[in-house]
């Protein structure tokens, strides 16, 4: 299954990447999303290229055919790499996602652009998949429509995070709603 999201943020790139590349806020983000025992177990700067590795509880409301795969928490690594920052002030980089146990891969491309507005778009696209013989396809859509849930509340939270830091108030808003 294909996933993907195209986001515009009212910030410029650079404050855009900080802001998705900080430990804390990676921290902040994935709690507020309602995920357990968040830990960044790497980031590393290395010749402008910047490695993110996160470990996380997420919680999930798995449908029957699912549940002899997936807990009711699956414990998700991330890692995010991130290409050194172009002329024109765009980044690409790539994302993976796994979860103990599951068997599914999940990763794409990270795509983050400037407008000449002072905006930032970020994209990300990728794919789920699942080998396993006649659940595969329901699997994958299942962990997709998880996947694209959690980019959109991740995109809402970093909104709002943003729109925060502006007013001068770097500490993330403890209402974002949670998603799973």
């Amino acid at each position: 299954m294909k996933v993907a999201s195209a986001h515009t943020y009212s910030a410029p790139s650079d404050a855009v990447f900080e802001v998705m590349t900080s430990p804390d806020v990676m921290v902040a983000k994935y709690q507020a999303l309602g995920h357990h025992d968040v830990k960044v177990v790497e980031h590393r700067v290395e010749s402008g290229i910047i490695s993110i590795r996160t470990r996380r509880g997420v919680p999930m409301d798995v449908p029957g055919f699912a549940k002899r795969f997936f807990s009711s928490v699956n414990v998700v690594e991330q890692h995010d790499e991130w290409d050194p920052v172009l002329p024109d002030g765009s980044r690409c980089g790539i994302w993976q996602v796994t979860a103990r146990g599951v068997p599914v891969t999940v990763g794409g491309q990270l795509r983050l652009s400037p407008t000449p507005e002072g905006q930032t778009i970020v994209e990300v696209t990728g794919d789920v998949m699942c080998p396993m013989p006649l659940v595969g396809s329901k699997i994958a859509a299942f962990v997709g429509d998880d996947v694209e849930r959690t980019m959109h509340a991740e995109e809402a939270f970093i909104d709002g995070y943003l729109c925060e830091r502006a007013q001068g108030d770097s500490a993330p808003r403890s209402h974002h709603r949670k998603a799973s």
